[in-house]
């Protein structure tokens, strides 16, 4: 069937999205789904500590398989600690009787306190992990037979053995986002899809258009899938990929409600009105914010199962009731019951009670704390983030607004004006024009896109409160304003006229007025593949080309050693690349380590975080980290081991990576003191452009910096370099 094809076409679509991605967008993506799944799966950490200070890198095997390294922020590690008055209180005081208030009390603390982090959103992640834990086990374990039957079954063994050691790395690193393809984006977008053919159907005109036209949802999802934002983006291990998936399957389960006819009372206990909140609550335990769509949802599914309306949307009369059960009976009780969840999946895996919805609010709203990491000016999402995201779609998206906002002022001027409407007989043209304007308002095509804008405006308008902004933050509703541009994009390319709302009011054919269907298609492919092919091909490509290289490295060294113990350093930006869910070699046990840039140290204005550290003097700092020649204010106050990894004074480590102007200052430092050659230099990201320049470049030894293009134009890259400490110790 063609809803058959459709699906496999887009999760077909998202794999191929998800194979072309080669680079990094923001360390999220890894630090806040892959890490803690791994350490889940294949570390050492268990659920009691949850900590990574209790690490084991030795030969201990559990099920056969090798307890490999874990690596957790502070968004997983943070823990209230309760004040030290009661220790600290005579033994000989009374002691208070614990009530349910101070159980309560206590308990808000320590969620107020607690990690910000779910692992609700993790879990695709984690079963993943789960499925190649066993894999890897069962290559370890298995025996083929020896008879003439087994001889090819022991073939197939030892070729998919080869095949799984040679690439356990890629399908431990790359498979997340082939399973994030299919159970995220595709569900995302086959969600646009699924909404627009609903509003589709509401459209009180009835056109029949010619069998090539295509259709409102047609462009929806064209839109959805040809967006250089979602193809960047969506398919990612985002916990805002996540938010995004929710957020658009409850609206598609939400559609009657949402926008069926006013005069029809949907039931009330549908059950996939339930499913959509239960959504909704499991979305708020990620990320809280996305309580800026799921409130207006709620409180515009309340305001219509109270609002009953003859068929041509007059309202008739208001049932208070209807509404009050509708919003506390459903949208509150079961968006609470997905809270629940999400607290108990968390309580599973963190070993205690954690309500990371109130770390988050605690943390970011409360604090202020999210400021640490880059602020922006109020407005930003509006002059600078939806235009970005938006892209080629934005000429048809302000158009649409347009629309609906003229709409809306019409509206507005006929309720308060008194006009007669529909009821009124009189067939005077006056009259005729004013039932015609008032059906065309009340259509609930026209209605169902408003109420799309009624979603987008609040989420915007409330995340432009926060001064830490990002342009994933606004992915959630990015598919929403696919919808919306795939119906100003319907009314452009089909052969009818329009009146202002959008809405079709002719029967005949028009081609002098419809804009060629080629020129859309060619023109938004031009405009978004280019650039997102670079963005996921060469931007921002070394931390995950660096981890393949040194996975290579490693496994090259250690193929004829077992048991082999190596560390990499990574002297780079905060959290600028994945560790240990891209390191994963079969038994080969590697640890890493990474500047710390916490919370702790960038709130406390007398202590230097690591990175930057670094940043300000990398000589200074590699005297002091491995060769120990003076002590600096590093972290949190002079005592090192404070920091995270507990350096101090260190042994030389087995691979460094760091930029390529920090290398250039600390290379003889490298080379002389600590022993460690350089291996490799793979390239970043355009550091700038230049007029070619027509001297050949000799007198340089960074000379592959610089790629000519048409000899015109000279394009140079900045590098991350990678040392490595010789001899390797077995």
């Amino acid at each position: 069937t063609r809803a058959q094809f459709t699906s496999a076409f887009v999760a077909l679509y998202r794999i191929a999205n998800a194979w072309m991605i080669r680079t990094q967008f923001d360390p999220d993506e890894y630090w806040q789904t892959l890490e803690p799944a791994y350490c889940l799966a294949f570390g050492s950490v268990t659920k009691e500590t949850s900590d990574a200070s209790s690490l084991d890198y030795g030969n201990t095997k559990v099920d056969g398989q090798h307890l490999y390294g874990c690596a957790l922020t502070w968004e997983w590690t943070r823990r209230w600690t309760p004040s030290s008055q009661s220790s600290a209180s005579s033994p000989s005081t009374p002691q208070k009787q614990t009530t349910i208030h101070d159980t309560i009390h206590s308990l808000i603390e320590q969620a107020m306190h607690g990690p910000v982090r779910s692992y609700v959103s993790i879990l695709p992640t984690y079963w993943y992990y789960l499925g190649c834990r066993y894999l890897f086990r069962w290559v370890e374990v298995f025996d083929a037979p020896t008879n003439n039957v087994g001889y090819y079954l022991s073939h197939f063994h030892a070729y998919l053995k080869h095949f799984v050691d040679r690439h356990a790395s890629y399908i431990i690193s790359k498979g997340p986002a082939f399973v994030n393809a299919v159970l995220v984006a595709a569900p995302t977008d086959l969600s646009v899809w699924l909404i627009a053919s609903h509003l589709s159907t509401l459209d009180h005109s009835h056109i029949q258009l010619p069998k090539h036209k295509l259709l409102w949802p047609f462009w929806a999802l064209f839109c959805s899938l040809a967006s250089w934002f979602h193809g960047y983006a969506l398919s990612r291990t985002y916990a805002n990929s996540f938010e995004t998936v929710c957020l658009l399957v409850g609206v598609a389960l939400l559609c009657p409600e949402l926008f069926g006819d006013p005069s029809v009372r949907q039931t009330f206990h549908r059950p996939q009105k339930k499913l959509a909140f239960v959504l909704g609550g499991l979305s708020a335990c990620v990320r809280f914010t996305t309580l800026a769509a799921w409130i207006p949802l709620g409180l515009i599914i309340s305001f219509r199962s109270g609002c009953l309306c003859n068929k041509e949307g007059n309202t008739q009369r208001v049932n208070y009731k209807s509404m009050i059960d509708t919003l506390f009976g459903i949208c509150a009780m079961y968006g609470a019951a997905g809270v629940v969840i999400g607290c108990i999946i968390d309580r599973y895996f963190y070993g205690f009670w954690a309500i990371p919805l109130l770390g988050n609010f605690h943390f970011n709203v409360v604090l202020g704390n999210g400021s640490l990491y880059g602020t922006h000016p109020a407005f930003w999402y509006i002059y600078a983030g939806l235009p970005a995201i938006c892209g080629a779609m934005l000429p048809f998206f302000i158009l649409e607004v347009m629309v609906l906002c003229r709409v809306s002022v019409l509206q507005l001027r006929m309720f308060f004006s008194r006009q007669p409407t529909s009821t009124n007989n009189s067939t005077t043209p006056a009259a005729v024009n004013i039932r015609q304007k008032h059906r065309d308002y009340t259509n609930p095509n026209t209605s169902g896109r408003m109420i799309l804008l009624w979603i987008i405006v609040p989420y915007t308008l409330l995340h432009s409160l926060s001064a830490h902004k990002e342009f994933r933050f606004l992915l959630p509703i990015l598919p929403l304003i696919c919808i919306l541009v795939g119906h100003a994009i319907f009314q452009l390319t089909n052969d009818t006229d329009a009146d202002v709302d959008g809405n079709n009011t002719s029967k005949e054919p028009d081609s002098t007025k419809s804009v060629p269907i080629h020129l859309v298609v060619v023109g938004m492919i031009l405009l978004n593949v280019p650039h997102l092919i670079y963005l996921s091909v060469i931007h921002q490509r070394g931390p995950i080309a660096l981890n393949q290289l040194l996975a290579s490295v490693i496994n090259e060294v250690s193929r004829d050693k077992t048991d082999g113990l190596y560390s990499v350093h990574y002297l780079m930006g905060c959290h600028s690349a994945p560790v240990y869910s891209h390191l994963h070699i079969p038994n080969i046990s590697v640890s890493a380590w990474h500047l710390d840039c916490s919370p702790e140290c960038r709130s406390d204005s007398e202590a230097v975080c690591e990175c930057d550290a670094f940043s300000a003097d990398p000589l200074s700092f590699i005297k002091t980290v491995y060769v120990g020649r003076r002590d600096i204010n590093v972290c949190i106050g002079d005592d090192l081991s404070s920091c995270s990894g507990g350096l101090g004074t260190t042994e030389t480590p087995t691979f460094v990576a760091l930029m390529q102007d920090d290398a250039s200052k600390i290379d003889n430092q490298l080379s002389s003191v600590l022993g460690m050659s350089h291996i490799a230099s793979i390239r970043h990201t355009v550091k700038y452009l230049s007029w070619h320049d027509r001297q050949p470049c000799t007198h340089s030894p960074r000379c592959h910096d610089v790629v000519s293009l048409f000899s015109l134009v000279d394009i140079h890259f900045d590098h991350i370099e990678v040392y490595q400490l010789f001899p390797i110790s077995n």
